[in-house]
């Protein structure tokens, strides 16, 4: 970046410079009132989190950061700061105006109060800039299977479809002799606890009754399924720790037996009924 081009912290006299580079740069969000509805107007904006890049009084970016409080666990939350739009004049790009933006930022904010900053970024943009100009450290998605796979009224409308084809006889020999009840832990959602005996599958049973706990995070519980109902897709994650079964050895090897319930119920294509 030139000498000439500057970093500082957002005014009220740029409110009309930021609006329009910032609704130039998004176009395909950033209309009419947008800008004000996310910032001016937000109850928790502070000026001190957006900073502007400058050339003779000329601003030529910015960049906005919003202060947020992250749950990390049921006790432990963190002050973080999420980084928002980042947006630079075409004539300016590829001279480190983004980069300067990112670091006065940092030098402001980032340290000891608000150790954590993060974003939501384009893949292609993030491996151009986000990473290797400003230094973001990618991170496993898991928000995406979440929604998709642990979504809990899904799986009881599921099992719902699943306990109407038991009342017309199907599975009847598969079921025989079932009686298992088994509660499922996921980090960020809701607990689970679901009943399998003959007669089909039962929801919203009390955690006490589990005769098995299964407890992991939302991605791995994403990754454990499959085209067959195998023991073997649990090795991994159980060898480095990132799924735990706790139940007597009996019930285990009688849901290893019935994992096609359970696949029938949480997998991929189940999970889309509406």
């Amino acid at each position: 970046m030139t000498d000439s081009i500057t970093c500082r912290t957002f005014r009220k006299e740029d409110e009309k410079a930021v609006r329009e580079l910032v609704e130039t740069t998004f176009p395909f969000f950033s209309v009419g009132q947008f800008w004000d509805w996310k910032y001016l107007q937000n109850p928790s904006f502070d000026r001190s989190f957006v900073a502007v890049a400058e050339e003779n009084g000329k601003v030529v970016g910015c960049n906005h950061w919003l202060p947020r409080t992250i749950k990390l666990s049921d006790s432990i939350t963190a002050p973080a700061l999420l980084g928002a739009n980042i947006a630079v004049a075409p004539e300016y790009r590829k001279r480190g105006v983004g980069r300067a933006l990112i670091n006065f930022l940092r030098s402001q904010h980032v340290g000891e109060n608000r150790p954590l900053m993060y974003m939501f970024a384009d893949p292609d943009l993030r491996k151009r800039f986000h990473t290797p100009v400003a230094g973001y450290i990618p991170a496993p998605c898991g928000s995406v299977l979440f929604t998709k796979i642990l979504n809990w009224n899904k799986v009881k409308a599921n099992v719902a479809a699943f306990n109407e084809r038991v009342k017309h006889g199907e599975f009847k020999d598969r079921l025989a002799g079932v009686d298992v009840t088994i509660a499922f832990k996921a980090e960020g959602a809701p607990l689970l606890c679901l009943h399998l005996d003959r007669s089909g599958v039962e929801t919203d049973v009390s955690t006490q009754d589990a005769q098995v706990t299964v407890s992991s995070d939302m991605a791995t519980f994403s990754k454990i399924r499959g085209d067959r109902s195998s023991w073997r897709m649990f090795v991994r994650p159980l060898l480095t720790g990132r799924l735990r079964i706790r139940g007597s050895p009996r019930k285990m090897m009688m849901i290893n037996r019935n994992m096609w319930v359970f696949k029938e119920i949480l997998s991929k294509k189940i999970s889309q009924v509406q």
